[in-house]
């Protein structure tokens, strides 16, 4: 089974996310606000992938993904964020850092999540 860390500042997302990767079947084994947090919980609880928004306070998710890497490199990074105007330059950041792939928050769905756990970059949106 799929462990998942979620890294957001916000713990309305962080539930609604949590939620979502439940109901694919998949694990969250912790949350975080911010890099450093999630840096601490992933020693302690070797997800297999991390879901982590671009925007987090002090490091945001595209300088923090090297360094969670860092500390796990067979860790998967999906970087999301709901700003839609900037998808594109989220994706080749995504790209340049190692994460596995950029999706819009509100592009979320289960089948993106299950494909996840399947270590999927996206599922068909058929």
């Amino acid at each position: 089974m799929t462990r998942v860390l979620i890294v957001d500042d916000k713990s309305a997302f962080r539930r609604h996310l949590r939620r979502l990767l439940e109901r694919a079947g998949l694990t969250v084994v912790g949350e975080a606000g911010d890099i450093s947090e999630a840096e601490a919980l992933l020693r302690s609880l070797q997800p297999d992938l991390a879901v982590v928004d671009v925007m987090l306070p002090g490091v945001n998710g595209i300088e923090g993904t090297p360094r969670l890497k860092g500390l796990n490199p067979d860790l998967r990074v999906i970087l999301v964020s709901a700003y839609l105007d900037q998808a594109e330059l989220f994706q080749k950041a995504a790209a340049r850092v190692g994460a596995e792939t950029f999706i819009a928050k509100d592009e979320l769905d289960l089948n993106v999540v299950r494909a996840w756990g399947k270590g999927q970059e996206h599922a068909d949106q058929d």
